[in-house]
């Protein structure tokens, strides 16, 4: 791949959620896995679910349709799943996050000029956005806005 090619797109992944979907970079991205809640909550926002182990470490674990405010969908038969993701803030004890998810996200590539921006963004979402005149919009979400969050709860672990 030329220099070009690699600053004119990127490798994304889309995340469903209930009423709009996540679009992530790949390089965001640690890895998906299976559901595991190790130590629940006992306080908190509403959108910190607890801990999940990951590779030896423990690792908190939000649900972004509560952090988004969006409702969940109520279809019981999907298997949720764990999004690590990795933390970009630079925090003592904070190295990723693990986001609860109900779907497999997609990957899809994304070509500078082809993103539209549909709204601005609000707390924890940096842009709404569609790509290529596509009707769906987008959330790119605020990864450091959710880690500063995770942060403010006074939970995380040094």
């Amino acid at each position: 791949m030329a220099t070009s090619d690699a600053l004119d797109s990127l490798n994304g992944l889309v995340v469903p959620l209930a009423t709009k979907p996540l679009l992530l970079p790949n390089i965001a991205v640690a890895e998906l896995v299976g559901y595991r809640l190790s130590q629940p909550a006992t306080e908190g926002p509403e959108w910190f679910l607890g801990w999940t182990t990951w590779r030896d470490q423990l690792v908190p674990l939000i649900d972004p349709e509560r952090l988004l405010g969006q409702n969940p969908s109520p279809d019981s038969t999907a298997q949720p799943r764990t999004l690590v993701l990795n933390a970009l803030g630079g925090r003592s004890g904070l190295k990723f996050v693990g986001m609860r998810i109900a779907a497999i996200p997609r990957s899809r590539k994304v070509i500078r000029g082809e993103i539209e921006t549909r709204a601005e963004g609000a707390e924890f979402v940096l842009q709404e956005i569609s790509l290529g005149g596509d009707s769906e919009t987008m959330l790119i979400p605020d990864l450091l806005a959710i880690e500063q969050a995770l942060a403010d709860t006074g939970l995380l672990r040094a």
